[in-house]
């Protein structure tokens, strides 16, 4: 009896001819496809494919083609521990790619030129396990999204896709896991999110074309990055395109935060240089903006502190206070006049300062000025310098912090 399979409208998973073809390679699941119309449905949702592995051997499905106009769903198939390809695929036309809730164990996850129609494609909730997830050269005319998508431990790339609609990472589960996110070269024509998300590695967004608005709302780069301590030689330019997006959306305090770890990825790059060819001043030079980086670094943050400026002020003062109480002149332990003299110098840009210091250096020295130590006005220098910066870096971070 001859099957009629033009009057189909769905190949089901559940159904033995359709799922046996599937798993026996390209040439007969595509001819198995061309005898069925345009508009035939595709459903191997929770077929556990787990069952049909061959040890820990690939699931191959590269080059398959699917039904042109039909929807394809294999939301929350099982399909176990091992790599699983679908490399030079096509899923082209306008029904919706359905990956809702699907399982992917370890290994290689293989989306790589992979054809894309108008219709929706959906990783929602899909579970990926250690190994990588490839989307290299993949294009998608219409709505992707990853939304709570769980991830394990490796690499998501999509480097130079093409998408058509607008494009959802937001809110991934296990972000923090992968030590590698790119998207480079990519193309979006729509609006792209990436919100809610916190990375252990620097995404990469270099040379993207974005046409549109990119959300970055609460995604952060982790405090444990790097994990190994060194910064990749890349992380710079990510950095500062990173910066760049968010500068773009008026998000300031996001944008500090990205420069600071992009100051602080050039310092362990200059760190790392060879400097076996490189002229003496040249190398002195290094070590002085390497040096001042740090410093700047660790007093304020790169401008994003004001609690440590003011920290480091106070402390300033509290010592050269002891230390102007010491050297006097009294019979006693002039704390009081101390402390004074030092919060003055402290403020010795202000006029009435001046006067202050005037006054209470003769209390704490009643005596000729020539008795004074030199001690005191070496401090009394270097307290006042030191102060000027601290007083600088404080307001530097109130700029930072309500900037419009």
């Amino acid at each position: 009896m001859n099957t009629n399979y033009k009057d189909r409208k769905t190949i089901s998973g559940k159904d033995k001819e359709a799922f046996d073809e599937f798993l026996a390679g390209k040439e007969r699941w595509n001819a198995y496809v061309d005898k069925h119309n345009d508009n035939t449905e595709v459903d191997f949702s929770k077929v556990d494919f787990s069952k049909h592995r061959k040890g820990n051997g690939e699931f191959n499905f590269s080059e398959y083609r699917f039904p042109k106009n039909g929807s394809v769903s294999f939301a929350s198939a099982n399909f176990g521990e091992g790599a699983v390809s679908f490399k030079d695929s096509t899923f082209y036309g306008n029904g919706v790619v359905n990956f809702e809730d699907a399982k992917f164990g370890k290994g290689l996850v293989l989306f790589e030129c992979t054809g894309f129609g108008k219709g929706r494609v959906t990783f929602e909730r899909a579970q990926f396990g250690k190994g990588g997830v490839y989307f290299n050269g993949s294009a998608f005319m219409g709505v992707v999204t990853f939304r709570h998508s769980r991830l394990g431990e490796g690499v998501f790339i999509c480097d130079y896709c093409e998408f058509g609609g607008h494009v959802s990472f937001e809110s991934l589960k296990f972000s923090e896991r992968l030590s590698k996110f790119s998207l480079r070269h990519s193309s979006f024509d729509k609006s792209f999110d990436i919100s809610d998300n916190t990375f252990n590695c620097i995404p990469d967004l270099t040379n993207t074309k974005l046409t549109n608005q990119v959300s970055l709302d609460r995604m952060e780069i982790s405090d444990n990055y790097p994990p190994k301590g060194d910064f990749d030689k890349s992380d710079g330019e990510r950095l500062c395109r990173l910066k760049e997006l968010a500068e773009a959306n008026k998000s300031y305090q996001q944008a500090l935060g990205f420069h600071v770890i992009e100051m602080r990825a050039k310092q362990d790059k200059i760190k790392n240089q060879n400097t076996k060819d490189k002229k003496l001043r040249i190398y002195l030079g290094e070590i002085f903006h390497r040096y001042l980086d740090k410093i700047f670094d660790v007093v304020c943050i790169y401008g994003q502190s004001i609690i440590r400026p003011v920290l480091w002020l106070l402390g300033l003062t509290i010592v050269c206070t002891l230390i102007y109480a010491n050297e006097s002149s009294l019979d006693y332990f002039p704390l009081g006049y101390g402390f004074l003299y030092s919060v003055s110098q402290v403020f010795s840009f202000v006029p009435a300062g001046r006067s202050i210091t005037i006054g209470i250096l003769d209390k704490l020295f009643p005596c000729e000025p020539q008795q004074i130590p030199n001690v005191i006005y070496s401090l009394s220098l270097i307290q006042g310098v030191l102060s000027f910066l601290l007083v600088f870096l404080i307001g530097l971070g109130l700029r930072n912090r309500f900037r419009l």
